[in-house]
């Protein structure tokens, strides 16, 4: 049926043939969208394979690794800080607070310019904080640093040891 250049398609009164025609038309236009969805696939996986690789940069201020497990006496906390020098860090230990902070100088290699395709080593500027599961003696805290690894042991305060009481019962 036309009305003024307009087609109007109906699916109530019209014969067999012309429903299946519309169907077939429904049929076709989406296998277009299909195709033209694989080849806009395909032109974008070709730009994508044919940029340079993706730079990252670390953050100004990292945070080291830390492990953090505890014994009867004392807490023991290992930070991961390969190649920092032990003149370049500090440690703060309060009752229930370790703080590790210091600097990564970054080695710089004699050569010319450089062009970096992956920065994934942190340098420059660190600190990290936890706050630790018990109250420690940092009077009597030591540290050691051995092959990149910070070993910090910290002996339990005396008064916060946790105690198993003994339920009477009547």
């Amino acid at each position: 049926m036309e009305s003024g250049g307009i087609i109007w398609l109906s699916l109530m009164a019209e014969p067999q043939e012309r429903r299946g025609a519309l169907v077939q038309f429904r049929r076709d236009w989406l296998m277009n969208i299909d195709r033209l969805q694989q080849e806009m696939d395909r032109l974008l996986d070709h730009f994508a394979g044919s940029k340079p690789p993706t730079v990252r940069f670390a953050p100004v201020v990292w945070q080291p690794a830390i492990d953090l497990y505890e014994t009867e006496d004392e807490l023991v906390l290992t930070v991961e800080l390969a190649g920092v020098e032990g003149a370049d860090m500090e440690i703060l230990v309060e009752r229930d607070t370790f703080t590790i902070r210091g600097e990564r100088k970054k080695a710089l290699r004699p050569g010319g310019r450089r062009a970096y395709y992956q920065m994934e080593i942190a340098s420059g500027l660190f600190e990290r904080t936890i706050v630790l599961p018990t109250a420690v003696d940092a009077a009597n805290s030591r540290a050691s640093y051995e092959d990149g690894l910070v070993e910090v042991v910290l002996p339990k305060a005396r008064g916060e040891r946790t105690l198993m009481v003994r339920i009477k019962t009547g």
